[in-house]
């Protein structure tokens, strides 16, 4: 519960997952309003907060919550009459804690980097009546602070009138308030420096994606100091019915925008802050971290869970989505070890990744599942993974069930010039990976990648027939040649269990086995007849005579040749002089004269 707006969020707790978000929302309530104006919250916004709470919890229940915790923040930490606010939640079985400004800087912290972060980051998040400053630190947090500046609190308590044009004088008159204000927290956090600045919140989010807007690429996930300031200016020269034609302007915050914005430009300026990341996550992020925490969750894996947590959501096949991710990496690994593709452990981790979610568009539907895919991981704003890396994961599933285009595509339009190669290169990979569990039976135990000449050798040891595999490996290879520029050659190579027999009766490879349906492969003596026929042609003829007699479960011996029926167990277990046999002269009475006309029944 904030000093603008009340957020829910409804998490569910798969295993292996940090919690995937099933249902959120938020309603504004303006507790700051009345407060920053007469010092307490009044009797309306008591009722409409109580009724707000009744709906999340009557929501939360629904989706079958079996906790609610609610927090509530500077709003409620100043207000004269909280202990109000506290029992109206309290009649509606709900327990209200109010946390001081630090926990609130570090709950969003925790929300906004999770539990470790890569390098020294700022956050600043800049709610209705606080602005949290925290900086983040591998898994610590190096500086906290929470300041008296938020956009209510300015809007309705700095003594400026923001609901029509804003002069140049009143505006640099907020700013110094933000100075005042933040002057210890600015001089801390930039003698300790940071790498990376961070903004969350309402009014941080309107910001980048009016920004977006204005630049023309409707991106919202960053905004410049120079961009800031030239939108200020031009909201500064509306009213408040004029701020609304801006674009991405609502009306909850056409009010309080010059404010939130105030802020905002002021930090910027002092931290010496060029560039501002956004971020969708905040507190109710960083609440979802600490009950893990409090639970006993101490490997936080954020892009593992939040992977997991979308193919649990989505109903995919575990088993499989495993086994293609363990293809992929293992195809990838050996090709970037061999030379054939570069290789790049950003693409290979994001690969990884893709392989698991390549089947969400199942969800929707069975039939062009692949491009549901796309949307689904597109759009999914999985935590730990920013809009880029999104829809790097979205073209490599896209392509798993179709042709990978080629770099000039308009799906690559997006990407930077060095992108497009190596993410077909990923894209082809996935198909692959999972064309070789196309059974879903994880029959290939395991992958051997050489390169000889011009060509790729693709070794599958396997434990079970894999033979629609191999074909639709097949149909690939015009399309393995433009993305690698090299041949494919696939070999099959059967473990030993699953191999025919050898001779029984000790004779060498020389004369070769040969098992039903499978072609004979001993080479023919020159100028050998059999009747008539040459050699060669006569045991094509009888190969294919073989056919009928080798469909009962016996051997046969013929002239150092051995058929072994393909009948699992044949004449197990039974001593030799049991084991039923058919003799070369039975052979030639039963198939012999039909076959070759110049052979004479004995």
């Amino acid at each position: 519960m904030g000093t603008n707006s009340v957020h829910m969020l409804v998490v569910r707790f798969y295993d292996g997952s940090l919690g995937t978000t099933v249902y959120q929302d938020k309603e504004t309530v303006r507790m700051g309003q009345s407060l920053y104006a007469q010092g307490a919250i009044d009797a309306e916004t008591l009722e409409k907060t109580r009724i707000v709470i009744r709906n999340f919890v009557g929501v939360a229940k629904e989706y079958g919550a079996s906790e609610i915790v609610a927090m509530a923040t500077c709003a409620a930490r100043e207000a004269s009459n909280r202990q109000e606010l506290v029992h109206a939640i309290k009649s509606e079985g709900v327990d209200l804690h109010v946390i001081p400004g630090l926990e609130e800087a570090r709950l969003i912290r925790l929300g906004v980097l999770g539990p470790d972060s890569d390098c020294r980051t700022l956050c600043i998040d800049v709610g209705g009546g606080s602005t949290e400053i925290s900086l983040g630190d591998g898994n610590g947090g190096v500086y906290l602070d929470s300041l008296s500046l938020g956009a209510v609190r300015l809007a309705y308590g700095s003594g400026i009138d923001q609901s029509g044009r804003v002069t140049s004088r009143q505006y640099d008159a907020l700013r110094r308030i933000v100075d005042t204000a933040s002057y210890r927290s600015v001089g801390r956090v930039r003698d300790m420096g940071f790498d990376r600045a961070v903004g969350s919140s309402g009014t941080i989010m309107a910001i980048g994606e009016m920004c977006g807007s204005l630049r023309g690429d409707r991106d919202g996930s960053y905004f410049t100091y120079t961009e800031l300031s030239s939108l200020m200016k031009d909201v500064c020269s509306r009213d408040v019915g004029e701020r609304l034609k801006l674009p991405k302007m609502t009306a909850n915050r056409a009010d309080i925008i010059v404010g939130g914005g105030a802020v905002v430009e002021e930090l910027m300026f002092l931290f010496g802050i060029q560039k501002m990341e956004v971020s969708k996550n905040g507190l109710r992020e960083g609440m979802r971290t600490e009950y893990l925490l409090e639970h006993g969750q101490s490997d936080f894996d954020l892009r593992g869970s939040s992977v997991n947590g979308l193919v649990s959501r989505c109903g995919c096949d575990r088993r499989h989505a495993d086994a293609v991710r363990r293809y992929s990496l293992a195809i990838y690994d050996q090709m970037a070890e061999k030379g054939i593709i570069a290789g790049d452990p950003r693409f290979r981790e994001l690969l990884g990744y893709a392989a698991e979610l390549h089947d969400v568009g199942e969800f929707i539907s069975y039939e062009r599942h692949a491009a549901h895919s796309f949307t689904i991981i597109k759009n999914s704003f999985l935590p730990g993974f920013d809009e880029h890396e999104l829809l790097l994961m979205a073209l490599m599933a896209r392509f798993h069930h179709s042709s990978v285009p080629g770099p000039s595509s308009k799906y690559f339009a997006g990407l930077e010039p060095d992108e497009a190669g190596p993410l077909r290169e990923c894209a082809l990979v996935l198909r692959m990976a999972d064309i070789l569990d196309r059974s879903r039976d994880r029959s290939v135990e395991s992958i051997e990648i050489s390169p000889v000449g011009a060509s790729v050798v693709m070794r599958l040891m396997c434990t079970r027939d894999i033979s629609m595999q191999l074909w639709k490996l097949k149909t690939i290879r015009d399309e393995f040649s433009n993305v690698f520029d090299r041949k494919l050659r696939v070999v099959d190579i059967r473990e030993p269990a699953h191999r025919p027999s050898p001779p029984a009766d000790g004779r060498s490879g020389a004369r070769a086995r040969f098992r039903t349906g499978v072609k004979i492969s001993e080479r023919p003596s020159r100028n050998h007849k059999f009747g008539t026929a040459p050699l060669h042609l006569a045991k094509a003829r009888l190969s294919r005579a073989l056919l009928f007699l080798c469909s009962v479960p016996r051997p046969c011996s013929l002239s150092g040749m051995r058929c072994v029926p393909d009948v699992p167990g044949h004449d197990a277990g039974r001593p030799p002089e049991e084991r039923s046999s058919v003799r070369l002269d039975e052979i030639r009475t039963a198939v012999g004269p039909a076959l070759f006309p110049s052979m004479q029944a004995p």
